[in-house]
């Protein structure tokens, strides 16, 4: 792994590439919990696509007043903001017709083992990173775990049309990850394009919503209100925490890692959703979690 340091070093000096990839590992956990909970709590809304309206209004809401205390982009990281709304945009379409298909421990599994998959090819053609064999694998078994999980589901009602939205939400996790990951690092100070994010991602979710579903969304919106706002804080911590992380570390290796959130969403939708974990689904879950492993060896 890049971060660690060679053996013969100054000891002196261990503590600078560590810190960092310490740091980027904690973010993209604390990430991945809280993901999960925000999309299991997506799943049990009314109306998904009004409360996922909501989540992006009161995060731009509730980051505004830090913008005080951040430069402002600038060049190259004001065109990937926009980037990223617009592929945000989509992809809270993508994962609301995902939700309202199939289950969540199906299509959940898909969308975020996807991710990396499509995260890894571009992080390799576009960003010049490049993984040692042992990160590869780790990378494919995490991704193979999930994916394995929203398959065994199979037979289920809408599942076809429900892995058809899942995967194409994978491929906009993978476009919006790289963006994100270059927009986090072409700034000075990395929380001016973290904030801003959430302001882009939430003008534009407020401009697309009602035109995609009228004016009911707005009325469902104004309903669930309150969900909203828990939703809205826990978006900003899990997906600025996540962008963070990138700032630190190599993409598609965090990004995978990330999709140990499938994990505690699984264990959340056995527990509120009544959804039942199989002998196949627990080893997936197993394998998830020695891909996760592989890749800090690596």
């Amino acid at each position: 792994m890049a971060w660690l340091p060679r053996a013969g070093h100054d000891k002196l000096r261990l503590p600078v590439p560590i810190v960092p990839m310490t740091l980027a590992l904690g973010l993209i956990l604390l990430s991945a919990v809280v993901h999960a909970i925000v999309n299991i709590l997506t799943k049990r809304a009314d109306d998904k696509y009004a409360m996922r309206l909501l989540i992006g209004v009161f995060s731009a809401i509730f980051v505004t007043p830090a913008l005080f205390f951040v430069p402002l982009p600038r060049g190259e990281a004001v065109w990937l903001l926009g980037g990223t709304a617009f592929v945000h945009a989509i992809y809270e379409l993508l994962l609301v017709r995902s939700y309202e298909s199939a289950a969540f421990s199906a299509v959940y599994p898909v969308a975020r083992g996807t991710g990396p998959l499509f995260t890894a090819i571009g992080a390799i053609l576009f960003l010049g990173e490049h993984a040692p064999l042992t990160e590869i694998i780790g990378i494919l078994m995490v991704c193979g775990g999930v994916i394995t999980i929203g398959l065994s589901h199979r037979a289920s009602d809408g599942i076809g049309k429900g892995l058809a939205y899942a995967l194409g939400t994978g491929f906009t996790i993978g476009c919006y990850t790289l963006i994100d990951a270059s927009g986090v690092r072409a700034v000075p100070e990395p929380l001016t394009y973290v904030l801003w994010f959430f302001v882009a991602h939430g003008f534009c979710v407020l401009v697309t919503a009602p035109g995609i579903r009228g004016r009911a969304v707005v009325r469902e919106a104004r309903r669930q209100w309150r969900l909203g706002l828990l939703l809205g804080a826990l978006s900003i911590t899990t997906y600025g925490s996540a962008m963070l992380a990138y700032r630190f570390g190599a993409t598609a290796e965090l990004a995978a890692l990330r999709e140990t959130s499938v994990l505690f969403g699984t264990a959340l939708a056995m527990t509120f959703l009544g959804e039942p974990m199989t002998l196949r689904r627990w080893i997936a879950a197993g394998v998830i979690a020695a891909g996760a492993i592989l890749l800090q060896a690596g």
